[in-house]
């Protein structure tokens, strides 16, 4: 898939949520869809509703200029907000083979033993190792690549797998995973996170079994 496919998908899957909450939304829109102080910037979408008045725009990187430009036109406003949809790179680097159902569950199983051996760390790692083996194996096409711990939440969080809620928790515990990977051995894990995270792998299962196996109508 090209990296403008995958924008373009990232896209369009935010417009689905967006209009199942209500919203306008309205693709590179013109003059007077735009908010003035954009002046001749062409947004990949606005969407209004809900009281609400928000640009969305889709970027590989929230350092670039281009992006950094655009935000600080919304420093001072109060009736738009800015949306950014981060989309990981995907032009270099191997796709990741699709994991089995009982690899996967064998993993589940592997988090709970370290869990009750109190080996903490280890199995918080594994758990966000077995999320994104989780995310790949219901979404292999947007997913077929190594993700940046944002962007898989991200993409969980539009598919609906993640709960806004879910999400933000998630966001927060990858601060902890982040660390952890770059070397702070004194990332202290606490054993009540490291729980709700295999709630979460368990839901994901239970969601991955319901669509292989739909009930019968």
């Amino acid at each position: 898939m090209s990296n403008t496919a995958i924008e373009d998908q990232v896209l369009q899957r935010e417009i689905t949520r967006l209009e199942s909450e209500g919203y306008d939304v309205f693709v590179q829109p013109r003059a007077p869809l735009v908010p003035e102080f954009l002046g001749d910037y062409v947004p990949d979408a606005v969407a209004t509703g809900n009281g609400k008045k928000i640009v969305l725009e889709v970027a590989r990187s929230s350092g670039s200029e281009k992006l950094k430009e655009v935000a600080a036109r919304f420093a001072k406003q109060r009736e738009w907000e800015l949306k950014v949809l981060l989309v990981a790179p995907t032009s270099s680097g191997k796709t990741v083979p699709v994991q089995s159902r009982q690899a996967i569950d064998g993993a589940i199983e592997e988090i709970e033993q370290l869990g009750q051996l109190n080996a903490l760390r280890a199995a918080f790692l594994l758990a966000w190792a077995t999320f994104e083996a989780e995310g790949r194996a219901s979404f292999a096409e947007t997913l077929d690549r190594p993700q940046a711990p944002a962007r898989l939440v991200q993409v969980l969080g539009q598919e609906g797998v993640l709960t806004p809620a879910e999400a933000d928790r998630m966001r927060v515990l990858s601060d902890q995973r982040n660390q952890l990977v770059h070397g702070d051995l004194g990332t202290e894990i606490k054993s009540e996170d490291l729980l709700w995270l295999v709630g979460i792998l368990r839901k994901m299962a239970a969601m991955d079994q319901m669509r292989a196996n739909p009930p019968v109508q």
